[in-house]
């Protein structure tokens, strides 16, 4: 096997609209990229060939340095490898790359070449096209199934003249097929192209715009907002929707005869991200709800309408690079946090 060290890529890569990362088939140490590589992972040349592969991963990705090494020695002999992977932008942004690696020769020396396309909006999709044949569509044969067998007890309490509490249950059911289509149309609404052109956005404006919005549809609940820093960010159509659905959430399942919500803006400690944080004392939110959420959520299981407005909230954020983290409030409730990555007012 040839020596692979002082090899660069032809000038001619970097015109591709597709990235590419020349490795040693031995150490997986990057010898050099394309400028595609530059734009895509956010790194300059000269930062990608001092860092481990590690670096750049996103910390909920798993994938090792050494699973890399592995692929890597693993296209050396002849076995091309193919698999996707999220890497984490330098501002936080977090995006989903598929990878293609190949054996190749330059200059009598055995090397790997990397090709790297960015694949966010394939996987927001994958995710959408889950949900609504594996979650909706299940969900609402099962609602719609339980409706029709109160509908035939409701005959017989007619009879009976026991009508409240199948007429409730009913009004129940109804209103979690109402939520479902909500839902759904607000996904239709996101999922269209011009609904993903991003822009610098104020969050902090935003978070009052949409506080405003409730307030006016719901005075009974009481609303506080805290912007603490002055914070913009890159963002669609969605990410209003995933704020207003954290809000609603929090209103609409509080068993308080006042509603109690905390809407707060600032930058986390730790990320240096945007952050969002909708807090509530109500009950907490179920396992079953969250569990729509996980890539390994299986075709048997029920969701309610709110697990599918959570889906929702998810869907848009990782759109946009950023994370969704719930956690318990204290001593009651939940807390919904949104990081986003910053950027400067000035960029486009």
């Amino acid at each position: 096997m040839g020596r692979s060290q002082g090899l660069s890529l032809p000038a001619a890569f970097d015109d591709l609209d597709i990235g590419i990362v020349l490795r040693d088939p031995e150490t997986g140490v990057a010898l050099d990229v394309n400028d595609r590589i530059e734009e895509l992972y956010g790194y300059s040349r000269a930062e990608l060939l001092e860092m481990e592969i590690e670096e750049f991963t996103a910390p909920s990705t798993k994938f090792s340095q050494d699973e890399a090494v592995n692929r890597l020695c693993a296209a050396a002999a002849g076995e091309s490898q193919v698999f996707e992977w999220r890497i984490e932008r330098p501002t936080g942004e977090l995006v989903w790359i598929r990878v293609r690696l190949n054996r190749t020769t330059i200059d009598g020396a055995t090397c790997i070449i990397a090709e790297v396309r960015e694949i966010t909006e394939y996987k927001a999709r994958e995710r959408l096209l889950r949900l609504l044949n594996r979650v909706v569509r299940h969900n609402l044969r099962n609602e719609t199934n339980v409706l029709m067998g109160y509908a035939d007890r409701l005959k017989q309490a007619i009879k009976e003249k026991t009508l409240e509490e199948e007429v409730e249950t009913i009004l129940e059911i109804a209103s979690e097929i109402g939520t479902l289509s909500d839902s759904i149309r607000q996904i239709e609404e996101i999922a269209t192209p011009d609904a993903t052109q991003r822009s610098p956005t104020d969050i902090g404006e935003l978070v009052q715009e949409i506080v405003a919005e409730v307030r006016a549809d719901d005075t009974a609940a009481e609303i506080t907002v805290d912007v603490q820093a002055d914070v913009c960010v890159n963002a669609d159509t969605g990410l209003r929707h995933a704020i207003s659905h954290a809000i609603d959430n929090a209103i609409e399942h509080n068993d308080r005869d006042v509603p109690s919500v905390e809407v707060s803006v600032a930058i986390d400690s730790d990320t240096e991200q945007a952050e969002v944080v909708v807090s509530d004392h109500g009950p907490a939110i179920q396992d079953v709800e969250i569990n729509v959420l996980k890539e390994d959520v299986t075709a048997s299981t029920t969701y309610h309408g709110s697990g599918v407005g959570l889906w929702v909230m998810q869907w848009c954020v990782d759109s946009l690079g950023g994370e969704l983290v719930f956690e318990e409030n204290t001593p009651r409730g939940n807390v919904v946090r949104f990081l986003l990555p910053q950027i400067d007012r000035s960029e486009p």
